[in-house]
């Protein structure tokens, strides 16, 4: 949330010099900000929380992978809470405060979501981690759609800062209930049954995960690993296409479709909904399935990143011949989002699939050339149409997508695993190596038979 905050206030207090940023949120440039930023300082305000972003998050999912969740997640949120309660301060003290405040707001929120999957590993059986990262993962999701209406009430009544005030406040009040609540594995959580936790051990440990944290990383062999590198990859297209709909949609809607997100602000909101719709719905169907042994957990895996990344490369397809038909183009959005939300029973949950012990350090890696092409797209976009806000123009930045998806999705389908690799194991954990051998298909034949006795 807090790049969204942040982007969304800059452009308020500036005055409206940045024409793409000011179209961003919500068509704030008739208000006088208080801020006298050039674009070009507009531009190293917007920028850097993206710099600390990029740097930590190989770190913060390695730092999961040893020491655990709650800390490392915690202290991400606590951090982020700070730096957001002390942003106006550091704004009206200098731009340089606040760029500064908003790197180290970057790194220490780059680590935020590395660090979710080592509790994934430990807490969720695989079975049930497409659901749950559907519901908990893809919340963030609703953020884009609930964060800048929210501040913007904020403003009208408080005035810009109190957003960031409110919004730390939010923050540090969660923590409070996150570190009374949370605990790493389920053996260290006081109140929970045998029972339960005999089942969430079980099921975890025949997945790869060990109850020791591995000291030692495996750098040469994940370097080398095909279905990591299938990750790595395929998050990078799937970057491209929703960053492109994150940053660029408001401007497109409004310079060639021709209305403004401010009076229309549940139809820009309405894509984003549809993806947190469509994750829950495309995880739940991969869940049933592999349950009812009607696919095979890798042949799930590759047919709902097919849903993720070709649906939306064909509905770009329809947007180009869509033309200046704005409903058109905003049920093809829908229709892209929703499937686009997939990647949950797919991409996102398949870090745990290969690699349990390690899942924190490859999303860490995987999400650091994501947030590369965060930089990229911006970038791009911005010089095709540069001076040249014409449909013409667009339809290049939407064909250019279109390989992005197709090119990443072939690679994941050709090198993509769901089996435990050899490296992730942690010596002396598994009797004679023969976990070594275990693939999640054998795991989850078993705990279909475990769930059945358990309802």
């Amino acid at each position: 949330m807090g790049e969204r905050l942040n982007n969304f206030l800059v452009t308020t207090m500036d005055g409206g010099a940045n024409q793409s940023s000011v179209e961003n949120a919500f068509d704030q440039q008739e208000k006088e900000g208080e801020m006298e930023w050039d674009e070009v300082t507009q531009g190293l305000v917007l920028a850097s929380f993206f710099y600390g972003y990029a740097l930590t998050q190989i770190v913060g999912g390695r730092l999961a992978d040893l020491y655990g969740t709650r800390w490392v997640f915690g202290s991400c949120i606590f951090s982020g809470g700070i730096c957001a309660v002390l942003s106006p301060l550091a704004a009206r003290t200098h731009y340089a405060a606040f760029i500064a405040l908003r790197i180290i707001q970057g790194i220490f929120q780059g680590a935020s979501w590395p660090s979710m999957h080592p509790c994934l590993s430990h807490w969720i059986p695989p079975i049930e981690r497409p659901r749950f990262i559907a519901v908990v993962y893809l919340g963030a999701t609703l953020s884009t759609s609930m964060t800048l209406p929210l501040c913007g009430v904020i403003i009208a009544a408080l005035g810009w800062a109190a957003a960031f005030y409110v919004t730390g406040a939010l923050s540090l009040a969660w923590c409070a209930l996150w570190f009374f609540f949370m605990y790493d594995t389920p053996r260290q959580h006081p109140r929970i049954s045998e029972r339960e936790l005999r089942y969430i051990e079980g099921a975890v440990t025949r997945a790869g995960t060990s109850r020791r944290r591995a000291k030692r990383l495996p750098v040469a062999s994940i370097a080398r690993s095909l279905p990591v590198w299938a990750i790595v990859v395929c998050s990078v297209g799937n970057s491209w296409g929703l960053n492109l709909f994150l940053t660029q949609l408001p401007t497109y809607m409004k310079n060639i479709l021709g209305f403004s997100i401010r009076e229309n602000g549940l139809l820009s909101a309405l894509p984003f909904l549809v993806r947190y719709v469509g994750a829950i719905t495309w995880s739940s169907l991969g869940d049933w399935l592999i349950k009812r042994g009607h696919l095979s957990v890798r042949n799930s895996r590759r047919i709902f990143s097919a849903v993720a990344m070709w649906l939306p490369a064909l509905m770009i397809v329809g947007v180009v011949f869509a033309g200046c038909d704005w409903k058109m183009t905003v049920a093809l959005f829908c229709v892209s989002m929703f499937c686009n939300g997939s990647v949950t029973a797919s991409l996102v949950v398949n870090h745990t699939d290969i690699a349990p012990n390690f899942s924190g350090t490859i999303f860490g890696v995987a999400n650091t050339a994501s947030s590369i092409v965060a930089f990229t797209v911006p970038a791009v976009v911005g010089a095709l149409i540069n001076k040249q806000q014409t449909l013409g123009q667009w339809q290049k930045v939407f064909w250019m997508c279109v390989p992005m998806y197709a090119v990443a999705e072939i690679f994941f389908l050709v090198f993509s695993s769901a089996s435990v690799q050899p490296w992730n194991h942690v010596e002396d954990d598994f009797k004679a190596g023969s976990e070594n051998s275990h693939s999640q298909s054998t795991e989850l034949e078993t705990l279909k038979g475990e769930e059945g006795s358990r309802t």
